[in-house]
């Protein structure tokens, strides 16, 4: 493998997609963003950016919001997939990592520095212990590091408890229309915000973006549905600190969590993180962070790449 040719890192949602290729460290060409829903297959797109930025390359590092579990990549929140095995066959000769998206934006936590994060709440020193990621968007990843290695995990489809204080309802009314039980992702998500602000308002529709809701200082019922997402995303973080022994650190990421975590009350959110009878303690001495940098996934990629 050689290293010093150009590298195409990519990091692919369900909505989104954002490229770059480097050379070493540097980028060899403009960092470019797309709608996958322009696009009929990844193939496409990828060639796209490839005859745009007119430089050629066999090697690629690509995160997708899908499980990797063989070579068939199927997308879980829109109905893209594609093989691995032809990916690298007809572009990629050289070299193909495809990773998890949350697991290519986990290799960036190392990197980060003190001007990329803000503490939620009281300053605490980072402990040893396993770190998580955690990123609200079209879905809900969740990736975590263990002594340096890092795991994709499909957290974001736990259920909801039917009984978590002030939010049964939205449970129930949630079950009745859809005949199922929610998860996280389907309230901690873009589509998330829109179904709870609809619960709230008693409407059949929402007429706000998912941007609108969250920057909206006036509509109470989107006041209320910031509040009960926050409320909701700190439980979520708990039972996953719990989970995975997060003394090391909880980082929050994303467009959706950096809008959501602006004006909160810090204090009001880390009450209810630590809310535990027996663990109080651990979570207390459990640090949060919100990453700042929107484009974790291409430094997670850039980590890779210098150290491949």
């Amino acid at each position: 493998m050689k290293r010093e040719n150009p590298i195409l890192i990519a990091e692919i949602g369900a909505t989104n997609a954002r490229l770059d290729i480097l050379q070493g460290r540097q980028s060899r060409a403009k960092q470019d963003n797309y709608l996958l829903e322009e696009f009929n297959s990844i193939e496409s797109l990828l060639k796209d950016y490839l005859n745009k930025t007119g430089i050629v390359t066999e090697r690629a590092i690509i995160g997708v919001a899908a499980p990797i579990l063989g070579d068939e990549v199927q997308f879980i929140n829109n109905n893209l997939k594609f093989s691995q095995r032809e990916l690298k066959k007809n572009i990629f000769k050289e070299e193909l990592l495809v990773l998890n998206d949350l697991e290519l934006q986990a290799h960036a936590i190392k990197s980060l520095r003190k001007e990329d994060i803000l503490v939620i709440g009281n300053k605490k020193k980072p402990l040893r212990g396993s770190k998580i990621l955690v990123s609200p968007g079209t879905g809900l990843g969740l990736a975590g590091v263990i002594e340096g290695n890092v795991m994709s995990t499909e957290a974001g489809h736990l259920h909801v408890p039917a009984n978590l204080s002030g939010f049964s309802f939205i449970v129930e009314r949630f079950e009745a229309e859809n005949n199922r039980m929610p998860t996280f992702e389907d309230f901690l998500s873009g589509q998330g915000l829109n179904t709870i602000y609809r619960f709230l308002s008693d409407h059949h529709s929402c007429s706000y973006s998912n941007e609108e809701i969250l920057s909206e200082k006036k509509d109470i019922d989107c006041l209320r549905t910031k509040k009960l997402t926050t409320h909701l995303l700190s439980v979520f973080l708990r039972y996953m600190t719990l989970i995975w022994g997060a003394s090391g650190g909880v980082y929050l990421s994303g467009s959706i969590a950096n809008s959501l975590m602006q004006d909160i009350n810090a204090k009001e959110f880390r009450k209810n993180f630590e809310d535990s009878h027996k663990m109080k303690m651990f979570l207390t001495n459990t640090p949060l962070f919100l990453v700042l940098d929107l484009n974790l996934g291409l430094r997670g990629a850039r980590e890779i790449a210098s150290n491949s």
